[in-house]
C-alpha cells in the first residue's frame, strides 16, 4: 500500500463521467449554451497556428487586458486554470494544519475538497429550509470561531442565493478585524453584476475569484482569475505554477475580452430565456427557488420524483442536475438557463413527464 498522507487517504473524489455530454441539451453543469457566432469561432481558430502550438504560454497580454476590463492594475490580478485554481492557491498560501475555515453550506464542492486537502478544521453555517442565512449569524460565527479563512460564493451554488454588497462588506470588515482572509467566489459575475471589488484597494485580506466558464462561455479552456490587493496577489504568486494556465485559455480569453459587447448581448438572451422559463413554470404550478445565477432549481415534490424527472429528461436528450444531499434541494432538479427556444424544449419534456404521472394516477384509480 502506498504511503499516502492520512488526510488524503480519507478524501473521496469521484471520477468525471465517462459518458459524452455532446449531442445533448446540456442543462446540468451551469454552462453558457449560447453558441459563439461563426465570425468569433473563426478568430479563435485562426489564433491556433503551428508556431502558437509549439510555444510555451505567454501571459502578459491577458494580464493587461483583464486589468483594464476589471478596472484595476495587472498587479491586482492572479491568473489561473479556472477559478478553483485561485481558490486552491488561497488555501495553499494561508491555511495550515488545524486552521479553521468557515463556509456557508451547501456551497461550491471544491471548498470542501481543499479544506480536507490542506487539513483545515471546516466550520459550516447552514442555510435554512428557505435557503436563507442571516448576516448576523455569519458575523457571530466569525467572532466565535475566529477562522483563518472565510469562503463565500456570491451567488452561491447550488442554492442560487446572494448576499447584498452592504452585507458582504459588513462580513469582510468583521473578518478583517481578526486578520482572517475572505474569499468571495464570483463565478456567476455578470449574471449578478454586484461586486465587492472596490474594497480590494483598502482591505488586503480580501480576494475575489471569477471564471471565464460561465458568462464568457469558455468552460472547455479552464480559465479563471483572482482580484485582490497587491499584497494579496504577491502572496498568491508564491505558489503560482510555472505557467498560470495553457496557451489556448490565455489566447481565447484575450479574444473574448475584445468582444465584451457580444458577451453582454448573449447574457440578455439568457436572461430572457430565464424569464420565460420561470413564467412557464409558474403557469404549470411547478415551484422553483429564486436564483441570481444562471440556473433554476425546480421543486419536483419528492427526491424520487426529481430523480425520475432527470432520467426522463435524459431519455429526451436533455441533461439536468439532481441528487443533492441538502434537504430542501433533494426534491429539485437544477437546470441552467438557455435561449427561449431551448427552454421551450425543456418545458415540453417536463410537461410530458408530468402527464405521465397524471396518467399513472388515473390508471391506479381505475384499477381500484
Amino acid at each position: 500500500m502506498l504511503p499516502i498522507k492520512n488526510n488524503l487517504s480519507k478524501l473521496i473524489r469521484f471520477k468525471n463521467s465517462e459518458e459524452s455530454r455532446l449531442g445533448y441539451l446540456r442543462l446540468d453543469k451551469n454552462e453558457n449554451i449560447v453558441p459563439f457566432p461563426a465570425t468569433l469561432m473563426k478568430k479563435l481558430q485562426k489564433a491556433v497556428t503551428a508556431d502558437f502550438v509549439s510555444a510555451y504560454p505567454e501571459v502578459d497580454a491577458l494580464y493587461k487586458k483583464l486589468a483594464k476590463y476589471a478596472g484595476c492594475s495587472p498587479d491586482n490580478i492572479y491568473l489561473s486554470s479556472g477559478s478553483d485554481g485561485v481558490i486552491k492557491a488561497v488555501f495553499e498560501v494561508f491555511v495550515e494544519l488545524g486552521d479553521k475555515v468557515l463556509i456557508l453550506s451547501p456551497s461550491y464542492a471544491m471548498f470542501y475538497v481543499y479544506a480536507k486537502m490542506f487539513m483545515a478544521d471546516l466550520k459550516e453555517i447552514f442555510y435554512d429550509n428557505d435557503l436563507v442565512v442571516s448576516v448576523d449569524k455569519i458575523s457571530e460565527s466569525i467572532r466565535s470561531v475566529k477562522p483563518k479563512l472565510v469562503c463565500i460564493a456570491n451567488p452561491n451554488s447550488p442554492t442560487g442565493t446572494v448576499l447584498e454588497p452592504a452585507d458582504l462588506e459588513k462580513i469582510i470588515e468583521e473578518a478583517a478585524q481578526i486578520n482572517a482572509i475572505v474569499l468571495i467566489d464570483e463565478a456567476y459575475y455578470l449574471f449578478y453584476p454586484k461586486s465587492c471589488e472596490r474594497l480590494i484597494s483598502r482591505i488586503p485580506n480580501l480576494v475575489i475569484t471569477r471564471t471565464f466558464s460561465k458568462a464568457f462561455g469558455l468552460a472547455s479552456a479552464r480559465l479563471g482569475y483572482g482580484v485582490g490587493h497587491k499584497e494579496m496577489i504577491d502572496c498568491l504568486q508564491k505558489v503560482r505554477p510555472m505557467y498560470e494556465t495553457n496557451a489556448y485559455a490565455l489566447k481565447f480569453g484575450e479574444i473574448l475580452l475584445d468582444h465584451v459587447p457580444l458577451i453582454k448581448k448573449n447574457l440578455k438572451v439568457l436572461q430572457a430565456g430565464k424569464k420565460y422559463l420561470e413564467e412557464q413554470l409558474a403557469a404549470m404550478k411547478l415551484p422553483f427557488f429564486k436564483s441570481y445565477a444562471n440556473f433554476v432549481l425546480i421543486d419536483m415534490g419528492t427526491k424520487g420524483r426529481a430523480l425520475r424527472a432527470a432520467e426522463f429528461l435524459k431519455s429526451k436528450k436533455i441533461l439536468a442536475k439532481t441528487g443533492f444531499d441538502f434537504l430542501p434541494l433533494q426534491r429539485c432538479i437544477r437546470v441552467n438557463i438557455g435561449p427561449k427556444r431551448q427552454m421551450a424544449v425543456l418545458l415540453k419534456a417536463l410537461k410530458q413527464f408530468l402527464a405521465q404521472k397524471i396518467i399513472a394516477a388515473e390508471n391506479e384509480m381505475v384499477s381500484v
